[in-house]
């Protein structure tokens, strides 16, 4: 793998780990607070888009240096990497509903996109935690080479 690509895989996995620890700050979050309080809803908002945006992007550089063509859909770059075997089938289908997440927090009503922030919190929070997880191994992986 490039050094350039390498180091921008790593930067954001570090930039996804510290999103991630700022949204536990907020793992009782309640309906009433999100819809109440602007700057609370604004920052689990944007974290959570944060760490969607990262996850797909660590994807995407590792899909163009396997040669992959890229996936005309963000969903599409976790099914990708589990047909290459990186990340299991289960953790690639729910990775890949995340990236739905991104529309949402653009263009849906607060009681829509409390469901999936709600969901977030409880399941796609421990979902990023494992590909990042996932992604250090194959990191490690990667440097120790054949053998």
């Amino acid at each position: 793998m490039e050094r350039a690509s390498r180091d921008s895989i790593i930067r954001r996995l570090e930039f996804a780990r510290t999103e991630l620890a700022d949204l536990g700050d907020f793992g009782d979050l309640d309906f009433s607070r999100y819809t109440s309080d602007r700057l609370v809803r604004r920052n689990v908002e944007r974290i959570i888009e944060n760490v969607v945006n990262s996850l797909s992007d660590i994807g995407k550089i590792i899909l163009s240096q396997a040669d992959i063509e890229m996936p005309e859909s963000y969903r599409d770059i976790f099914t990708k990497l589990a047909s290459l075997g990186l990340i299991d089938p289960g953790l690639s289908t729910r990775l890949a509903d995340t990236t739905r997440i991104r529309n949402v927090l653009a263009h849906q009503y607060l009681d829509i996109k409390w469901e999936h922030i709600k969901a977030f919190l409880t399941q796609g929070r421990s979902d990023a935690q494992a590909f990042l997880d996932r992604i250090e191994e194959w990191l490690a992986a990667e440097d120790a080479g054949p053998g």
